[in-house]
């Protein structure tokens, strides 16, 4: 009989690495992210400032910023926290990251880090941080009830959770009426409840149970609509559209009459929304705030 050969470890698959999808998607959706940065930044600011008003930041404190993107509401909040305090943004998109730091220079601000990582699964040291915040950041997890125990372990007794998310896909203009449009010709992806995503907790009873999982206390969901600037115009906004990586897995198996068909029909359903500021959209979210005992 041969003798046993030695055993070749196993790769590890999508499965063991966590939020491995997310990884894969994000190091190619982060440079249209980086692209866009200031269209995304007026888009999303007014749910940003939302959330730094409910996180109630004082000077010395230390913040991190989960899923900070572009950088913008990490800035925003070392500013809040001042010379004595300190903001981490933590992203998984070395693009978005790059360009985060890029910005936090250029505006002179020092007491910021970005860190390139993933929240589910960083070791943050034991309970240093005094306020955790996110702007549409904590919906991309695959294993959301680890990575609010993570959050919470990242806390000190009494630390803040401050966070928003969009609510379902009906109470979102800036989604629906491109993507109802488009769907007439291409179809919908399918979408699994709950899976990792913009929409992933849109069911308010589903944060509860998260939270409450993660041992949070005083969780509050409020219900908030702002409206979004979303192009200087009709063409402008359809271009924008079309370069975002969910249009792109809508079409990917489409034909080309059927994708310029999709691109027509989402022209024709923004007309309405077009005015002297540009295509606005309203935008409907969670503003969900939690504290750790």
């Amino acid at each position: 009989m041969d003798a046993e050969q030695p055993r070749t470890p196993t790769e590890p698959t999508s499965r063991q690495v966590p939020n491995a999808g997310q990884l894969e998607q994000w190091a190619r959706e982060g440079e249209q992210w980086v692209a866009e940065a200031g269209r995304y930044d007026t888009m999303l600011e007014p749910f940003g400032q939302a959330v730094l008003a409910a996180a109630s930041l004082s000077p010395g404190e230390r913040v991190a910023d989960v899923g900070c993107g572009n950088g913008a509401l990490t800035i925003d909040a070392a500013r809040r926290v001042g010379p004595t305090g300190m903001a981490v943004g933590i992203d998984i998109s070395a693009p978005m990251l790059d360009l985060a730091r890029r910005r936090a220079t250029q505006a002179g601000v020092d007491n910021v880090e970005f860190v390139e990582a993933d929240a589910q699964v960083r070791r943050f040291g034991g309970g240093g941080l005094d306020a955790v915040l996110s702007r549409f950041g904590v919906m991309f997890f695959d294993d959301p009830e680890a990575a609010f125990a993570n959050l919470a372990g990242a806390l000190r007794p009494g630390g803040r959770l401050a966070f928003a998310c969009w609510q379902d896909l009906f109470q979102n203009e800036w989604m629906l009426v491109p993507g109802a449009a488009a769907a007439q010709h291409v179809g919908l992806p399918e979408m699994e409840p709950g899976a990792p995503g913009p929409f992933a907790l849109a069911d308010a009873g589903r944060v509860e149970l998260l939270l409450a999982s993660a041992r949070f206390q005083d969780v509050s969901l409020e219900s908030i609509a702002r409206p979004m600037r979303v192009g200087s115009d009709v063409d402008d906004t359809v271009a924008f559209f079309e370069s975002t990586d969910i249009a792109r897995r809508l079409m990917a198996d489409a034909p080309p009459g059927k994708i310029a068909a999709a691109l027509d029909a989402i022209r024709t359903a923004l007309v309405p929304s077009e005015g002297d500021e540009g295509v606005v959209l309203n935008g409907t979210v969670w503003l969900v705030t939690a504290r750790k005992p």
